[in-house]
């Protein structure tokens, strides 16, 4: 699937000394942004797969730090149908609530189109990054609506290199067939695996490794 996709890595400048991984961009990477600005050692890897918002990344957020995957994250590497949503008020431009799953009915978004996506696990990214240049990724921050346990079980081997996560817990039952995880049981997991809860944001959990 990688060769399919022609994954590869970026040439990565030699003054970069931080790396981050934000998932799910939504159509401005805000969090992208902030870590460039506040970092100017840093490299940001993006992963958003709905082609407009890749479009307008592409074409106002321009830095030779940040490279930009037009693909999905799950748990393995595949294809699979994502559906692009849009806001009951009519604003054009995705909010960040597209997903796998499938919207509820009352909920104040629907879905505007169905499309196949290419899909990586991140541990087949993971693999492609050169550890002896760089020990830790900073900071992994997963925005995938209802997905994001889903790309964070398989990372297990990876966690001694992953210092600080940030993943979506709830997505407030706006979803029909997402996965019946808690936030209590995301927790449990990852202070099992020896994180410890540092910001609890409501729908977003921060984590630090212990």
């Amino acid at each position: 699937m990688l060769q399919e996709l022609k994954l590869e890595l970026p040439t990565i400048p030699e003054n970069i000394k931080r790396l981050g991984i934000d998932i799910g961009l939504s159509y401005d990477a805000p969090h992208s942004q902030k870590w460039l600005k506040g970092h100017d050692d840093m490299f940001v890897f993006g992963f958003e797969p709905v082609p407009s918002n890749c479009e307008n990344l592409l074409n106002t957020f321009q830095s030779d730090r940040f490279h930009l995957y037009e693909c999905a994250i799950s748990d393995k590497s595949e294809k699979k149908v994502f559906n692009v949503t849009k806001h009951s008020d009519s604003i054009e431009k995705d909010r960040g609530q597209s997903s796998f799953y499938t919207p509820q009915d009352w909920a104040p978004f629907s879905i505007d189109k169905s499309i196949e996506v290419d899909c990586i696990s991140l541990t087949s990214f993971l693999e492609l990054i050169d550890w002896n240049r760089f020990k830790t990724i900073d900071i992994v921050k997963i925005d995938a609506q209802g997905h994001d346990f889903e790309i964070i079980k398989p990372l297990v081997p990876y966690f001694d290199k992953l210092p600080r996560i940030k993943l979506e817990v709830i997505t407030n039952g706006e979803y029909e067939d997402v996965p019946n995880i808690s936030p209590q049981e995301i927790r449990e997991f990852m202070e099992e695996n020896g994180y410890q809860l540092v910001n609890d944001l409501g729908t977003d959990h921060e984590y630090a490794k212990r």
